[in-house]
């Protein structure tokens, strides 16, 4: 997708904004994830906008099919945005909780072959009032990328652990253990991760968390 957004790229309704940087198609139920999650997070003490909406339909042909027969019938709807077009508005609160209610959704690399690729974490489980979340945290994330023909889809809900982060991890003997990106694996309701492999290293710290199967099937625990 080429070019820059040159309508709905200013501040029209509230005060603060989130503007897009990348080009992307974002699903209805993405929009819908992100607004709860902006809206969980300011507890009813402002107002939000949406300013994108999802008029694009996309298609899918059943598996199995012979070809012709026209298009397949519309799966899901997509909003086609571009750099600099703003996302969400956000009046009536302070600069401080617009900021956390505006960046709580933070992407993540998948570090497993359950199907995922790309994350976006919506909440973390068990706090209320957590900006960042850590390794061993369980958060609740939707799909934002995910390979083609697998169990999990794009715009799934699902729970996933946190295993790698930018953000140091200090242990008391001194060692300093930073990765260079952030990374989940996706779990069930028990905390048994969905995929069969684990790409890259992980810290011991998470057997401790009693996540002894995602630290049985990783090439090299830290």
């Amino acid at each position: 997708m080429k070019g820059i957004s040159y309508r709905g790229n200013h501040i029209c309704f509230g005060r603060y904004a989130l503007q897009a940087l990348e080009p992307a198609w974002i699903t209805s139920r993405q929009i819908e994830a992100g607004r709860r999650a902006m809206t969980r997070n300011v507890r009813r003490g402002g107002k939000i906008w949406v300013r994108i909406f999802p008029d694009k339909p996309v298609t899918v042909r059943p598996t199995e099919t012979r070809m012709g027969s026209g298009k397949g019938s519309p799966e899901y709807w997509v909003a086609v945005v571009k750099p600099g077009r703003i996302l969400y508005e956000m009046g009536g609160v302070a600069e401080n909780i617009a900021r956390k209610a505006i960046s709580i959704a933070t992407h993540l690399n998948v570090a497993d072959n359950s199907g995922a690729r790309e994350l976006m974490c919506i909440r973390i489980i068990g706090t209320s009032n957590r900006r960042y979340a850590n390794i061993g945290d369980v958060i609740v994330a939707v799909i934002k990328e995910a390979v083609p023909n697998m169990p999990l889809e794009r715009s799934e809900v699902i729970r996933a652990v946190i295993v790698r982060t930018c953000k140091e991890l200090k242990r008391d003997n001194g060692m300093i253990i930073r990765y260079d990106d952030n990374a989940a694996v996706i779990v069930d309701q028990e905390g048994n991760p969905k995929g069969t492999r684990i790409f890259g290293a992980i810290v011991r710290e998470l057997r401790q968390l009693n996540f002894t199967k995602i630290v049985s099937l990783a090439p090299e625990v830290l």
